[in-house]
């Protein structure tokens, strides 16, 4: 069986919710990489930078923007009306255990945040070397980037499962 031929096989194995969830899942993802490559790859200069720091995530919430708004257009081109059709109980149930987790995740990072920005202002360092300027907001970030990528994925899980409640 060719490559196409399994492409195809999946996508017709596919609901449109679940190839919805797992293109979100992707660019998501692809969005988080180019964050953290770009936050590894800086030089100390850049990462106490506003300048650079700003403009990584104007980029961010560009690619964000444009990523979502192309899949979002491919998906109705390919769809049958599904996007206007409202979600079903099972759906919405698998919804709210994904807005749990990804709730967890964004309060944990905030407080994981905060916690950070006390200590910066304290002056108190764990560690004999200086740590990452603007860390908080970096946190917070890859906070709310791992909640929308448990969001997605909690969905896609429970939804391949059938395991809402467990």
């Amino acid at each position: 069986m060719s490559n196409k031929q399994k492409v195809h096989q999946w996508l017709q194995e596919t609901s449109f919710r679940e190839l919805t969830l797992s293109i979100d899942f992707l660019v998501t993802g692809y969005i988080f990489y180019l964050y953290l490559s770009q936050l590894f790859n800086a030089t100390p200069e850049q990462l106490a930078s506003i300048e650079w720091l700003s403009s990584l995530l104007l980029e961010i919430i560009i690619y964000s923007i444009v990523l979502m708004v192309v899949s979002y257009i491919l998906l109705a081109l390919i769809s049958d009306d599904e996007l206007s059709q409202p979600m079903d109980v099972r759906e919405k149930q698998i919804s709210l255990v994904g807005y749990k987790y990804s709730a967890i995740i964004l309060q944990v990072g905030v407080v994981f945040a905060i916690f950070q920005y006390n200590i910066a202002v304290q002056d108190f360092d764990f560690m004999q070397q200086r740590t990452v300027p603007y860390l908080p907001l970096h946190i917070l970030i890859v906070a709310f980037l791992t909640a929308e990528l448990a969001h997605y994925g909690v969905q896609l899980y429970k939804g391949r499962t059938g395991d809402i409640y467990g």
